[in-house]
């Protein structure tokens, strides 16, 4: 599968599952498996690190 076929795959995953992209960017960031850019791979990162600072809110 190419690479254009897998963004393609991801962007009809994310119109019909919007938490999907989330999904899709913690397993990334998880496995640390490469994607297409830097951006996504600071995205990935940005979206854990709110994830965290939010689970951190609510459990005090």
């Amino acid at each position: 599968m190419s690479e254009r076929e897998r963004e393609n795959l991801k962007a009809k995953e994310q119109k019909y599952n919007p938490g999907g992209a989330l999904n899709s960017a913690e397993a990334q960031a998880r496995t640390g498996a490469p994607s297409s850019g830097c951006l996504i791979n600071i995205g990935s990162f940005v979206i854990i690190i709110v994830i965290i600072l939010l689970v951190r809110a609510c459990s005090n």
